[in-house]
């Protein structure tokens, strides 16, 4: 799946996804222009709506995307809405440029919660004992910095971590 990274944040974190990316294999060039190359990831910033329409473009004729969001509100929102009718979106607020990294066994507890799944559904589907599902969670709400279950899911969901 290619790369749907939005960084509403400081050039540094920009450039800290840049860097990621480029590190996990991906051809990153400066441009909305989408080719057959199916490892090229287009980068740019999203000053306008004229911007967030080329980058996603770019995006529905396959090409990965690391936008650098600098247009009003609700043109990052609408962007980032489309972005998640394309796949997983990587939405990036502040201007830490770190992401926020889960364990693979976290990610799964998520995914499924995601899916709308109970925790003990979760739990069971993955072979786990409650607890240990319950373990997991609070290490994802810690990780966040939230106290409940439903600001850590709606924090994922909202910026894709």
């Amino acid at each position: 799946m290619n790369p749907l990274v939005v960084v509403e944040g400081s050039k540094h974190a920009f450039v800290i996804a840049l860097s990621e990316v480029r590190d996990a294999g991906w051809t990153v060039v400066e441009s909305w222009t989408a080719t057959a190359d199916p490892q090229r990831v287009c980068s740019g910033t999203v000053a306008s709506a004229e911007d967030a329409a080329a980058a996603l473009l770019a995006a529905v004729a396959g090409a990965g995307l690391i936008v650098h969001a600098q247009a009003e509100r609700d043109v990052i929102d609408r962007l980032c809405d489309d972005l998640r009718r394309i796949g997983r979106l990587d939405h990036r607020v502040g201007d830490s440029g770190r992401r926020l990294r889960l364990t693979a066994e976290e990610r799964a507890i998520v995914d499924l919660l995601l899916d709308g799944r109970s925790l003990s559904e979760a739990a069971r589907q993955l072979n786990l004992a409650r607890r240990t599902a319950d373990r997991r969670l609070a290490s994802v709400r810690r990780k966040l910095g939230v106290e409940t279950t439903a600001e850590a899911l709606a924090a994922i969901a909202r910026h894709g971590a």
